[in-house]
């Protein structure tokens, strides 16, 4: 991405911007937070909100590289990677600060030790990491992902072999796995056990799949439901926390949806078929992608399930791992933050291929002919916002209109003059269209201001439609 392209955007988990050099503190906390997450930039030399570049002063910024270079050496533990680079825009130059993601998490500030010192990105700011998020980085560091720790106040009594027998006949009828003794040498194989000093104690993921009651060990590890009058979550009609393994609480959510949402019936020939007003197997990938994808190590955070009169809000602990982007989401990009849920829910069917799962919830509403769904990376949460209206209701576009949607959709951008030679109309017509697509919230400008020649149009993230 050139330097202009960075400047168009907003601030964000991989992105910052400083008018003039901030205090040696600050930019260490910027350090360890990028080098904690996906890695990230930061430009000083440009103020944010009007994306106006201020500018280095020439005799100085030389000696900036080197102080940037010495504040990240000295003060950064252990030493982050990172690169600087100057450029030079309409005659003014900025310092380009690259940090790349870390492989020896947790990085912290020296002086601060690792408890304190700590920092993670989370949007655009930076915040101290708690005891759980450090516990986090330090597994990632070990390439350890928290369902394979032990639980050493749990037993192999815990586990109950009902649910394993569940898991050994889905992964027989959708793999062709051949059934086996569930044994605990098989447990310890597909660790949901793991021995350690000696003894034998489940796993989290062992305890999450397989016992019946996951939440005795793991707070949190629910899902509450909730039917809501309206659109506001003012009044319940109904509402329940499920429980159980991960396995039951996906089929009793999905039993809590059925329940509480309109259905229809059509003859399809000599059958008749009901049809709910949210295509079930969206509803059903989306809240596979919830139970799986969650962080269990956030004690006491839950995921919510909440139907509205227009709209159903599926909510996950857990905002998208830090190499993950929501740009990504759908690519077939795709990173497991729970490797044996994961392993586990393939066998058995749930998960039918790596980094599909948001692509297939998009198809299964646009073959609905709904609007398109939203998904929300909101503080540390991964929110799917699936809603009920008809995708034609929205869009009241003139063929012009239509075209430009389409373009833009298929290129991810466009410039007036672009939209001018595909469509062969006057600036003033664009224009005119334009407005009318920008007034009604589906495009927006990314650019330093409306003149920037640099500038382009892209699609709302909230209202990115299939045409």
């Amino acid at each position: 991405m050139s330097i202009l392209d960075l400047i168009s955007l907003p601030e964000s988990k991989t992105l910052e911007f400083k008018e003039k050099m901030p205090e040696p503190h600050a930019i260490a906390k910027t350090a360890c937070a990028f080098a904690n997450s996906g890695g990230g930039t930061i430009l000083i030399g440009v103020v944010d909100k009007e994306k106006t570049i201020t500018g280095i002063n020439e005799q100085e910024i030389h000696a900036l590289e080197e102080k940037i270079a010495n504040i990240v050496y000295t003060m950064v533990e252990p030493t982050a990677a990172f690169h600087i680079s100057i450029h030079n825009l309409e005659g003014k130059l900025i310092l380009k600060i690259d940090v790349f993601p870390g492989s020896l998490k947790p990085y912290h500030l020296k002086n601060k030790g690792e408890i304190e010192g700590t920092y993670i990105r989370v949007g655009s700011t930076n915040r101290k990491a708690d005891l759980e998020t450090i516990e986090e980085l330090g597994r990632q560091r070990m390439n350890i992902s928290f369902d394979e720790t032990s639980i050493i106040d749990a037993t192999i009594e815990d586990i109950d072999l009902k649910n394993i027998e569940i898991y050994l006949k889905k992964r027989k009828e959708v793999r062709d796995i051949p059934k086996v003794e569930p044994d605990a040498e098989f447990l310890k194989k597909i660790k949901a056990l793991r021995q350690q000093n000696g003894s034998i104690h489940p796993t989290v993921a062992g305890i999450l799949l397989f016992s019946s009651e996951p939440e005795k060990y793991i707070q949190g590890a629910v899902i509450k439901c909730a039917r809501f009058k309206g659109t506001e979550m003012d009044e319940f009609i109904d509402q329940r926390i499920i429980t159980g393994s991960l396995f039951s609480q996906i089929e009793e959510t999905i039993g809590f949806f059925k329940k509480n949402v309109k259905r229809s019936a059509k003859i399809e020939g000599l059958y008749r078929k009901e049809e709910y007003e949210y295509p079930e197997k969206a509803i059903r990938e989306a809240v596979v992608n919830a139970v799986c994808h969650r962080d269990y190590s956030r004690k006491g955070a839950d995921i919510k399930f909440a139907i509205f009169d227009e709209r159903i809000e599926i909510t996950s602990p857990g905002g998208l791992l830090p190499q993950i982007s929501l740009s990504d989401l759908g690519t077939g990009v795709s990173e497991l933050r729970n490797k044996i849920i994961g392993r586990i829910f393939n066998e058995a069917g749930l998960i039918e291929g790596w980094g599909t799962g948001i692509r297939r919830i998009r198809n299964e509403i646009e073959e609905m002919g709904l609007m398109p769904p939203e998904f929300r990376d909101i503080n540390s949460f991964f929110k799917t916002i699936i809603y009920n209206e008809p995708l034609q209701e929205r869009l009241k576009f003139d063929p012009d209109e239509k075209e430009i949607m389409a373009y833009i959709q298929k290129q991810g951008k466009a410039s007036t003059k672009e939209l001018e030679k595909k469509l062969g109309k006057s600036k003033a017509t664009i224009k005119r269209k334009i407005r009318n697509l920008i007034d009604n919230g589906y495009l927006i400008w990314v650019g330093r201001s409306q003149k920037d020649p640099s500038g382009y149009y892209e699609l709302t993230g909230s209202k990115k439609v299939p045409l």
